[in-house]
C-alpha cells in the first residue's frame, strides 16, 4: 500500500537539514561571543568572536561566515573571512573567495588565486604537535646551487672582519 502524498512530504527534510552527525552547524543567523571546544567537526556561517580549540577536528567557515578568533584546529578551510592567528597541525585552505587576516601555522598551506591573506606564514617541524617528515631530504640547497657551495665561507676581501658571506656576495 502507498502512502498518501501529504505523509511523505511531512516527513521528508530539507537538504540544509541533512548535516551528519559528527558535523556540528552554527547557521548564519547565529551569533556567538566567547570560548569554543569540542570533539565534532564544524561547520560556521554565522559569526563568531572569541577563542575556538578544535585540535582534533576540521572547521568550514563558508561564505557568509565571519569568525574573529584564534584558532586551534586539525584542518580548517576558509570560504568566508577570519580574522586572528591559525595553528592546524593538518592544513589550511583559503578558497578564491576567503579571507584571512592573521598568522598560519601549519604543515600545509594552501592559498588560491583571488584569495586574500594579509599575515605571515610558519611552516614545518617546529610547529607544536607536526612530526617531523620520515624521508631524508638532503641538503636541497647545496644540490640546487652548486656555485654557493664551492664559495663556501670564504672571508670577504672588502671586509675588515671574518663574518659569513652576505646575500649580496651571491
Amino acid at each position: 500500500m502507498t502512502k498518501p502524498k501529504h505523509e511523505e512530504t511531512e516527513n521528508a527534510q530539507a537538504p540544509e537539514e541533512v548535516i551528519p552527525r559528527n558535523i556540528a552547524r552554527f547557521g548564519p543567523s547565529m551569533y556567538l561571543k566567547g570560548q569554543l571546544s569540542g570533539e565534532e567537526d564544524l561547520v560556521i556561517e554565522g559569526r563568531f568572536k572569541g577563542k575556538i580549540d578544535l585540535t582534533h577536528n576540521n572547521i568550514l567557515v563558508s561564505e557568509g561566515g565571519n569568525v574573529e578568533a584564534d584558532i586551534r584546529v586539525n584542518s580548517i578551510s576558509i570560504k568566508g573571512s577570519v580574522t586572528g592567528n591559525v595553528t592546524a597541525s593538518g592544513k589550511v585552505f583559503i578558497s578564491e573567495e576567503g579571507q584571512l587576516k592573521g598568522d598560519i601555522s601549519a604543515p600545509t598551506i594552501s592559498i588560491m588565486d583571488g584569495a586574500r591573506f594579509l599575515g605571515s606564514v610558519k611552516m614545518g617541524k617546529e610547529i607544536e604537535g607536526v612530526s617531523s617528515p620520515k624521508t631524508e631530504t638532503g641538503n636541497l640547497f647545496a644540490k640546487e646551487h652548486p656555485v654557493e657551495e664551492e664559495k663556501g665561507n670564504k672571508r670577504r676581501e672588502d671586509t675588515k672582519d671574518e663574518s659569513s658571506p652576505k646575500f649580496s656576495d651571491y
